[in-house]
């Protein structure tokens, strides 16, 4: 079907007259869309290029408002946990930006769950667009009824049928006293009651709203790591575009599903670019003809807009000048590294495992939000690393207790960062039989005897599926983990990512 429609926008395009003579010319619609803003509703100094500001809403309103075509603006979720902005007003900042923005409709990310669902429902209150998220169920078996499943949004006369959907995965992103009670169904299940629930109301082209994921190669014969946005668009036909959200993907060429056709969109992350979709659409029928994407880079000096700027500037204000207190000098860059050791998570360990005068220490990768770059540290820059309300918790474990979790730790996708340990580990090897060796202390791990481990009390709850902590004696700390990376670097007072190969991977 969607080769059909290119084809037939390419003839359209190529032959403008045949198609006025034959009044078929199609209608063009704009769909921009966003995700995984994180709370970054300002502009701010890029250092990879001379400091020049890049991002922030007001730059995005300002190209919205110049676009004179018909159209639709959404986003994928994850609103507002990252920055001080959004995180310290509980992201009151970003609903507000986000209505001063103007958005159509907006889906709910796994983020948006970490003050719990009380304050996700105050949240919603705020926010003056759609907040959809159908495959949510309640207690009872049924929808909760503070989010939509669906909604319809009418543009140029074409009936948009628009759905939301959020990771099911919420159990190992969430602790489990935000989403008691609650139940994430299975992504394709949902989406494929809610095409149907869409095409009897009408609906002309139906879009996806997800906060999934998009699938990162699989290995070499393997199956994905998760059923992402890709599965979606494959095992659920009649979704004309998915614009996706969670995984941070910066799809500079959307993905054609092969067999449905369908598109998927994604724009990165933290607002430094927005997706800018072109829909063509049969003026007397209504269907879909042709639709491809873009990224666009939001530069202020291109223009920003004044009533988003005053929202903006009115959060910082809030914040105040804080953030801006310099800590202490980082002699080099620390950055994060996508799967294997990284210095800025070497850094942090070190600073867990300090602080608690534990053996050993473990920082999931996924937590680390920012990089650190030379020159001044400052608190918004350790508040970006560790955005999130983590405690450091201290835990007493076996070694096989120890063992099981960095087995897990260096599992598909994730590398946990560490301190105390030293491991070699085949990333490919089948679970179980990943690590080739481990050290604590510069002695071998013994399976038999009793370890401090230090780590966060999201890890210690089961977040990112380590399970293994459950079980183990746990020491509340009641110290937060940027706290700690606070007094660390203030202690230090020249920070430098530790020398590396704590963590060599083997070849299969």
């Amino acid at each position: 079907m969607k080769t059909f429609r290119s084809i037939l926008a390419a003839v359209l395009a190529a032959a403008p007259s045949l198609a006025a003579a034959a009044g078929a010319a199609p209608l063009k619609i704009h769909l921009w869309h966003t995700n995984d803003v994180h709370g970054w509703i300002m502009a701010r100094a890029d250092p990879r290029h001379g400091g020049r500001l890049v991002g922030g809403a007001p730059a995005l309103k300002a190209l919205i408002d110049k676009d004179k075509t018909p159209k639709l603006v959404l986003d994928a979720g994850d609103w507002w946990q990252g920055t001080p902005e959004g995180s310290l007003t509980k992201g009151a900042a970003s609903a507000e930006t986000f209505n001063a923005v103007g958005y159509d409709a907006t889906e709910i990310g796994n983020h948006e769950f970490d003050d719990g669902e009380a304050a996700l429902k105050s949240l919603i209150g705020k926010l003056k667009m759609p907040v959809l998220a159908a495959n949510i169920y309640g207690p009872d078996g049924k929808h909760v009824p503070w989010a939509r499943q669906r909604v319809m949004l009418t543009v140029d006369g074409v009936k948009f049928g628009v759905f939301g959907l959020i990771t099911r995965h919420m159990d190992a992103l969430a602790f489990p006293e935000h989403i008691k009670g609650l139940t994430f169904r299975r992504e394709v299940d949902e989406a494929r009651d809610q095409v149907k629930a869409l095409k009897r109301e009408g609906a002309d082209v139906i879009v996806a709203l997800t906060h999934v994921g998009f699938e990162p190669k699989a290995a070499a014969g393997g199956k994905p790591f998760f059923e992402g946005d890709q599965t979606i668009a494959r095992e659920v036909p009649g979704i004309d575009v998915i614009v996706g959200g969670h995984s941070h993907t910066y799809l500079n060429r959307p993905y054609r599903d092969p067999k449905n056709g369908t598109m998927v969109v994604q724009a990165g992350s933290y607002l430094f670019k927005a997706g800018l979709a072109t829909l063509l659409v049969d003026p007397r029928t209504h269907k879909l003809l042709s639709d491809s994407d873009r990224l666009i880079a939001l530069r202020p000096e291109r223009g920003t807009d004044p009533k988003v700027q005053a929202v903006v500037d009115r959060a910082q204000a809030e914040v105040g000048r804080a953030f801006s207190v310099v800590v202490a000098t980082a002699t080099a860059p620390l950055t994060r590294a996508g799967t294997g050791e990284s210095g800025l998570g070497s850094w942090m360990a070190d600073c867990y495992r300090d602080y608690a005068r534990a053996d050993a220490a473990i920082q999931n990768a996924g937590g680390i939000r920012s990089d650190i770059a030379a020159g001044p540290l400052t608190l918004r820059e350790l508040f970006s690393v560790m955005p999130f309300d983590n405690e450091i918790v201290k835990l007493t474990m076996t070694g096989a207790q120890l063992r099981a979790a960095l087995e897990h730790g260096v599992g598909p996708g994730r590398v946990a960062q560490v301190s105390g340990v030293v491991l070699r580990y085949r990333p490919s090897a089948p679970a179980g039989s990943r690590l080739a060796s481990v050290e604590i202390g510069g002695a071998p791990l013994d399976d038999a005897k009793t370890y401090e481990v230090a780590t966060l009390d999201f890890l210690v709850m089961g977040g990112d599926g380590y399970e293994q902590f459950k079980d183990a004696p746990q020491e509340r700390t009641g110290k937060l983990a940027r706290d700690v990376l606070r007094a660390c670097a203030e202690r230090e007072k020249t920070v430098a990512p530790p020398a590396p190969g704590r963590l060599t991977a083997l070849e299969d």
